[in-house]
Parts: structure tokens; sequence; C-alpha cells
């Protein structure tokens, strides 16, 4: 906490110019239109795609019929997610079905999934994405510091473990770089014990764009997470699976 503080002062003291916003990010107007509350899961991810994260390809559908369409298209095997506002952890309760090879399969699980979970708002047909790490990547709004960002192991073992770092937003590639290097998990990202070296520079890439988004949220923020980002061997980058966040009502 004491080192945070001191590095939002440092920040205060000199605050990031124009120059050092990365080059592509969208005019923060775009914001503007952005309601309150929790965002859809899809918005979530569009908003961080919109900065330039990489995120997986998807179709959102209605029924299930249209479900096991939207497979066809994006190709076998796909990830099934049921949309609703309610459903906070999809995974604890069956909203998410992995590896659906067929169209009857993805037809049957969102079947499933609206007799069991009451009704939907629709459902996400989305491709199967494969690495070698889940990473997360958040941001939120802290009372005292303002926009803080966040890097840390991701999925469920953010929950147990706990390996996360934190910097005051916005932060530079040489400082997200620092973050991902001070998490203990940071040898494996790197290649211990003969493993691969993982895209590291991705996962940079993602904390910078992340934490400039955070500050043109500005005090609308509440907080904001891509979870899991799948990390790549060393050069073939990263892709968002899930995003989600929660905007101030007004």
């Amino acid at each position: 906490m004491i080192a945070l503080l001191a590095e939002h002062d440092a920040v205060r003291a000199t605050p990031p110019t124009a120059a050092e916003r990365p080059v592509g990010l969208p005019d923060a107007a775009m914001l503007a239109d952005l309601g309150g509350g929790a965002l859809a899961e899809t918005t979530a991810r569009r908003l961080v795609a919109g900065y330039g994260v990489p995120a997986a390809r998807e179709i959102v559908v209605a029924t299930p019929r249209a479900a096991a369409d939207a497979a066809a298209t994006l190709g076998y095997p796909v990830v099934l997610k049921a949309v609703s506002h309610a459903i906070v952890h999809k995974t604890d309760v069956g909203a998410v079905r992995l590896g659906l090879e067929s169209p009857q399969a993805v037809e049957a699980a969102a079947q499933d999934m609206a007799a069991r979970l009451g009704p939907l708002e629709g459902f996400v047909v989305q491709e199967t994405v494969t690495g070698d790490a889940e990473v997360i990547v958040g941001a939120r709004r802290d009372p005292q510091f303002g926009p803080v960002v966040l890097v840390g192991l991701g999925g469920i073992a953010v929950e147990f473990l706990k390996d996360t770092a934190l910097a005051p937003a916005p932060v530079s590639a040489v400082r997200a770089r620092e973050l991902v290097n001070s998490l203990a998990a940071a040898p494996l990202l790197r290649g211990a014990r003969g493993r691969p070296p993982l895209d590291i520079e991705a996962i940079t890439d993602t904390v910078v764009r992340v934490s400039w988004l955070a500050v043109d949220l500005g005090r609308r923020l509440v907080d904001l997470e891509v979870n899991p980002l799948i990390v790549r061997r060393a050069g073939a980058g990263a892709v968002a699976v899930d995003a989600r966040g929660r905007l101030e009502e007004s």
C-alpha cells in the first residue's frame, strides 16, 4: 500500500502526456454512450477490443437453433455461454459449455441451459481459443488512488493464489513489464524448467491498453477485468476470452 501511494504521488507530480498514449486508441468520447451498472459481457468484450486487445471471435444469438447455425459459421469446436444479467459466475451454474463439436451438441446444450437457468437473454457462441497460460488484466477506481490497473494469474487461480500486481493508471510499457515480472508466476511466463517462454509482450500491451481505458472511463469506472486473457508462446500473442465491468449509474 505504501509503494502504491508513492507511485500514485509520482504519477500526479508527472502526469502522462498525449505522446505516451498508444497509437490507435479510440477517442474517449466514444465511451459516453455506455450505460451505468453492470456491463453485458458482450459489451465489455467489445469495449476492450475497441482499445486494441485481441478478442475471441463470437456470435450472439437468441435461440438454440440460431446457436447451432452460428457454430457452423465459426467452425468447431466452439464454446457456448448463456447470456443473463442475473448470472455472475457462469461456470458455477453450468452456463458455459466447452468443446462442442457439432450443431446437434450446440443446440442440445443451449436447450439444456434454457431449461435449467430460466429466462435467458440469449447465447454467445465463441471460437475455442487455446494457449499456454491464463492471465487476468483488470482495473478499478480506488477512492484514494483513482484508476488502478491490475495484472496476475487468471482463471480461477486469481481467487485462490492472489498472485497480482497493482499500479496507478495509466502505465507505460516499461512499467507494465515490471508489473508482470514482479509476479510470483513470472518465471513460468518466462519459460522456467525448460518450458517455452510465453508472450509477455502481449500481456504488457494489454495492461497498457486497459490502463488507458480505465483513465478514459474516469469517475464512471467501478471495475473492469479481462479474465481470462489466454496467453500463447512468445510471438504468438494473447486473446481475451471473457470480460466484465461495472460503471457508476450516473
